[in-house]
């Protein structure tokens, strides 16, 4: 699978430091997050963690490819190649907004062990919510 986009907004923090992946919604980028939010974050906040704005696979600057469904699966595999795997990530603290929200669940319950937080803002209807929750497992 083609790689995502994922800046590195805070490349000084070691490896030692807590993670925050900033995953955008539906027909959004991670522009959003770049460079809206994150220049807003107090100034501890950029030393103290890795900062992740992540383009979802068909979004902003990552790869349209035409041969993919855009699945939740092929959101999570391109997710954990490109960001998780690829930054050794650990300790994470996701925040995602609309469609994020969905995606970030789904990758919490694939990583239980490495996700700490989970922030969602404007998430979608907590009826479709409880409705993908039941089919997370199949993930």
């Amino acid at each position: 699978m083609t790689d995502l986009d994922a800046s590195n907004i805070a490349s000084g923090a070691d490896m030692t430091h807590e993670n925050v992946v900033f995953i955008h919604g539906f027909l959004s980028s991670s522009v959003i997050w770049s460079d809206k939010i994150i220049p807003h974050l107090p100034v501890p906040m950029n030393s103290s963690y890795r900062l992740f704005a992540v383009d979802l696979l068909g979004f902003g600057r990552s790869p349209k490819p035409r041969h993919c469904l855009y699945t939740m699966a092929d959101h999570l595999k391109a997710i954990e190649e490109s960001v998780l795997q690829r930054y050794e990530l650990h300790n994470i603290h996701l925040v995602a907004h609309s469609m994020g929200c969905i995606v970030s669940l789904a990758l919490a319950a694939a990583h239980p062990n490495s996700i700490k937080t989970i922030t969602l803002v404007a998430p979608v209807s907590t009826n479709l919510l409880s409705k993908i929750s039941t089919n997370l497992s199949s993930v």
